[in-house]
């Protein structure tokens, strides 16, 4: 496991890239389906990296507060990696207890969408306007560990002043994780 830092060179109010992914289940879900989302929380996370793990119960919690809001967990790693298999991932979601209407589970099995975003690591999370634009491209809170307790809710924030209208945040606090498990060329 090393410790990647994220900076994707995605700015502010620029429009993201379109993706469209398959769920565990072989559901597409593509970003234009969620159109009817004030906003969208893409977030590229896997089954097995202990840094996802310290931050799942902050992914519930968000998307129970904020029903307005789409989340979307993508898993670059689900050919690279067994324990991030897609058949792995209904498990993920369960164990969790993220299987709310508004959270997605993608397997990004190319890692194509994770490559246009500039995704490093895992948790890598971009929050998007309700026009897919790029508003917040930072960590969820500042809990680096199991033990530790959260101080700050970072992304709680930043969605509440999203929904306000308000610009984006001048500071982007990157998060930090487990490195994407990248295709060999």
């Amino acid at each position: 496991m090393s410790l990647e830092e994220s900076d994707s060179g995605l700015q502010p109010e620029e429009p993201v890239p379109e993706f469209e992914l398959e769920n565990y289940e072989g559901e597409k879900v593509a970003l234009s389906d969620l159109d009817n989302y004030d906003g969208v929380l893409v977030v590229f996370i896997c089954n097995h990296c202990p840094y996802v793990k310290t931050q799942t119960a902050e992914l519930r919690k968000l998307a129970e507060e904020f029903s307005s809001i789409a989340f979307v967990g993508i898993n670059p790693n689900a050919e690279t990696h067994p324990e991030d298999s897609i058949e792995k991932m209904s498990d993920f979601i369960e164990e969790n207890d993220l299987s709310t209407s508004n959270f997605y589970y993608l397997a990004d099995s190319d890692q194509e969408v994770a490559e246009e975003y500039g995704a490093k690591c895992t948790p890598d999370p971009f929050l998007l306007d309700w026009r897919h634009r790029l508003h917040y491209h930072g960590r969820l809170n500042d809990k680096r560990s199991p033990d530790q307790e959260v101080e700050e809710r970072e992304m709680k924030s930043v969605i509440e002043d999203m929904l306000k209208r308000k610009k984006p945040p001048e500071e982007q606090k990157l998060s930090q994780g487990c490195s994407i498990k990248w295709k060999e060329d």
